[in-house]
């Protein structure tokens, strides 16, 4: 890793810059659940934001300026290299787990356990708070919210929400689709974090760390023999009953397999795409919109003013259901109509051309 004067920063980087695309896929399939508008508003109440900072300010210590202020600055840094503007609050708790995680719904805070502390070079400590700045870059912490009230509560807490009989029908399938959100989301968390310390290396042994669990083992970890197991577990694709052994392996996982994030984060630090962030060459926050939204006519959030794809239900940055939101034009976002072809304002075609043959 270079030397922290070194490490290059990317004012008004967009996560559409990095964000993996099956996290932005996962994103937008989850967004068609039935059941995740009255679970969005559910947990949008904030309960569990003010339940967990509460545990946090009472059982953990809280960083800063003036408290661990080594570990503090490599946070602030991080945040500047993604360009973070509001820093989430940062915690270390006792806990001798190699593990940390983003939490929050208004009021973002990311925890580090001291287990991860203990077993991380202070490389790789930062790799893991870049990843998770990544999560709250890439406005993942509503899902992940949810992530933590079904881990926590589990399914029996959300019953309540279904007409008697029908619960397994929805309850399950949405929890899958939820935790294959997560696992797709911590591809794009993985990406943040290269893009923080700038050498895949250091992600790749953090990463590889996690699946160690023992220090005395942690510092002998070798990563051409992660890789090659990482192939190995590729190989096994080829059998009908591996393939079923590996998709029920993965159904109730919150994570990817440590040896498949090695390798993916390898092979995304020798790609043009993360050479050319290096570079300066990436999408600004500016222009995420017109990346996101895939048809000339949005919805516009009434809450947030976030636009959506006319096919969206909840808005994706802030939860809020888009029944009734204006429709408006994905280039210059003024008010338009469902039976407009032009968009007065620019001059932009409101129909894409499969519609115009249609219409023919």
């Amino acid at each position: 890793m270079k030397p922290y004067e070194e490490l290059r920063e990317f004012p008004e980087l967009s996560a559409a810059a990095f964000q993996h695309p099956h996290d932005v896929q996962a994103t937008r399939n989850l967004q068609k659940v039935p059941l995740l508008a009255p679970l969005l508003k559910l947990v949008s109440s904030a309960v569990f934001e003010k339940q967990i900072r509460l545990l946090s300010i009472s059982g953990a210590v809280r960083l800063g300026p003036n408290q661990g202020v080594e570990l503090y600055q490599k946070f602030e840094k991080a945040a500047a290299i993604l360009d973070v503007p509001k820093l989430p609050e940062i915690y270390v708790s006792n806990r001798y787990v190699v593990n940390a995680y983003a939490f929050g719904l208004e009021n973002y805070q990311i925890t580090l356990f001291s287990g991860l502390i203990e077993a991380l070079s202070e490389e790789e400590l930062m790799a893991v708070i870049g990843h998770e700045l990544g999560h709250v870059k890439c406005e993942h912490m509503l899902y992940k919210t949810i992530v933590f009230v079904l881990r926590t509560f589990g399914l029996e807490y959300f019953r309540r929400l279904l007409p008697a009989g029908t619960d397994m029908l929805v309850l399950l399938p949405l929890q899958l689709a939820i935790l294959h959100w997560e696992r797709m989301a911590e591809l794009s968390g993985d990406r943040a974090a290269l893009l923080v310390v700038q050498d895949k290396e250091v992600v790749a042994s953090a990463l590889s760390k996690l699946a160690g669990g023992s220090p005395k083992v942690l510092p002998e970890i070798n990563l051409d023999e992660m890789l090659k197991q990482a192939d190995e577990y590729e190989d096994t694709e080829t059998g009908i009953l591996e393939q079923i052994i590996k998709v029920n392996m993965l159904l109730q996982q919150t994570h990817p397999f440590p040896v498949v994030r090695v390798k993916e984060i390898m092979g995304w630090g020798d790609s043009e795409q993360y050479r050319h962030i290096l570079n300066g060459e990436y999408v600004r926050a500016g222009e995420f919109a017109k990346l996101v939204l895939s048809e000339p006519v949005a919805k516009k959030c009434p809450k947030c003013k976030s636009l959506s794809n006319v096919s969206a239900s909840i808005c994706l940055s802030c939860g809020s259901s888009l029944q009734g939101a204006a429709l408006v034009c994905a280039n210059c976002q003024i008010r338009v109509f469902s039976t407009w072809q032009t968009c007065p304002g620019c001059g932009s075609p409101l129909t894409t051309p499969s519609e115009e043959a249609a219409a023919a």
